[in-house]
């Protein structure tokens, strides 16, 4: 489904990532972009296996935009070099955890999770650690999620303790996470395979259950009027 002039386009924009380069190569962007969004909507099908309402989204609202906030960062350039989409219950532009795909020459993943929440969100979710870490360690420590993602989360932490939590929580490995997500890297080669959707689908039904829980624990702990 995804072939090799998109990732072709992305190399070359890396390269040139500049607006007059990028006009110039507009129509190739619009084949990429458009592959991209078959690849989605095919994502979209196979996660409804799982999780039905994602059938009520449009691919392509669950498409990041390939223009680069410039505004308050020191690098300028205007263009990701990278198509990312974002699958969750409700949309792209939620703090919630979901589902993601990453297109990057030599740095493609498939990836899910929550990706550094804001902090009404990471207190929900440490509220739910506290509340039963028993249920989120039987998810991770299956033997197929260790498999997949690894036997620990891979979130950036806080050095010590979060505010308010005991520095000998037994649960402390876990409340110092300050991100949520989790991610398998995956090649060029596996990206332009005819099997592509079908592993992205598997990984993202194994990570189903984690989704769920970070879910569930935002429901519960977050306070309303966020």
């Amino acid at each position: 489904m995804i072939t090799n002039s998109t990732l072709s386009f992305l190399r070359d924009l890396k390269k040139h990532n500049t607006r007059d380069w990028f006009d110039k190569n507009r129509k190739r962007y619009q084949v990429a972009r458009e592959e991209f969004i078959l690849l989605v909507d095919a994502m979209i099908a196979g996660i409804a296996h799982f999780e039905p309402h994602v059938l009520e989204l449009e691919p392509e609202n669950c498409l990041f935009r390939i223009n680069r906030d410039t505004r308050f960062s020191k690098d300028k350039t205007p263009y990701k070099p990278h198509l990312g989409a974002f699958i969750t219950d409700r949309g792209r532009n939620v703090a919630r955890a979901g589902y993601y795909i990453h297109l990057e020459p030599g740095e493609c993943v498939i990836a899910g999770g929550l990706y550094m929440p804001p902090a009404p969100e990471i207190k929900a979710i440490r509220d739910g650690i506290m509340e039963d870490a028993t249920a989120l360690r039987k998810i991770i420590d299956k033997p197929q999620f260790a498999a997949a993602f690894g036997k620990e989360l891979p979130g950036a932490r806080v050095k010590t303790a979060p505010r308010g939590v005991p520095k000998d929580h037994p649960d402390i490995d876990l409340l110092r996470l300050k991100s949520y997500e989790i991610y398998r890297d995956i090649s060029d080669r596996d990206v332009l395979a005819p099997g592509l959707v079908k592993t992205a689908v598997s990984y993202f039904a194994v990570m189903h259950d984690y989704i769920a829980w970070l879910n569930r624990a935002i429901d519960r702990h977050l306070k309303p009027g966020r």
